[in-house]
């Protein structure tokens, strides 16, 4: 395998890393789900019940991938997932890079040797703006505590905030490039189940 050859990856669940990154959701109820498949410099857009909408956001600069976001159209800006998925620092699940389905040496799937999310991506979102700004504050009190007095107070509040759980499984995906930073991924097909509240 030669960094200028394309890769196709069947992915199966071979991979332990997608526990690890995002929390396990806890599921009440049928989820709302859809299919995707994306290109190399394209984004994906599905509109949910309730007006939100869900995007695959392709990222250009550094790595290239493509990260997950759902927002309120009347303030695309807000990332209503990433307030409320953990880490919030470092490598999170929201992120779909090459580099986390290849092993060290870029010669084959990821076989444990690197420490990155799997096919399964587990993340929590917020349904709202008002829950959108509150995550948003009490996160950046957490991450920037001005005490260890405020931090545990913007915890608190940050843990009451109700959220949503989703997932995003990569089925398959093909590899335009397998040599470190400037590997990449040609397409991506995926599942998506939200457990979110639907409209009666």
């Amino acid at each position: 395998m030669t960094g200028c050859s394309a890769l196709l990856i069947v992915l199966m669940l071979v991979t332990t890393a997608s526990s690890i990154f995002g929390e396990e959701p806890e599921h009440t109820g049928c989820p709302f789900t859809f299919t995707g498949t994306v290109s190399r410099n394209e984004d994906f857009q599905h509109e949910l019940p309730g007006g939100l909408v869900f995007a695959l956001e392709f990222i250009n600069y550094g790595p290239e991938g493509w990260a997950v976001r759902i927002f309120d159209p009347a303030f695309q800006s807000d990332n209503f997932c990433a307030v409320v998925t953990p880490p919030y620092n470092g490598i999170n699940a929201l992120q779909i890079y090459a580099w986390h389905f290849l092993n060290e040496e870029g010669s084959g799937p990821n076989d444990g040797s690197v420490n990155a999310p799997g096919e399964e991506r587990r993340f929590n979102f917020v349904t709202d703006k008002a829950s959108y700004d509150t995550a948003f504050e009490s996160l950046s009190a957490m991450l920037w505590p001005e005490s260890p007095e405020t931090q545990e107070a913007a915890s608190a509040v940050h843990d009451g905030i109700h959220r949503e759980s989703g997932m995003l499984t990569v089925r398959e995906l093909v590899l335009g490039g397998t040599e470190g930073d400037s590997a990449w991924i040609d397409s991506l097909k995926f599942d998506v189940e939200l457990f979110i509240p639907l409209p009666e």
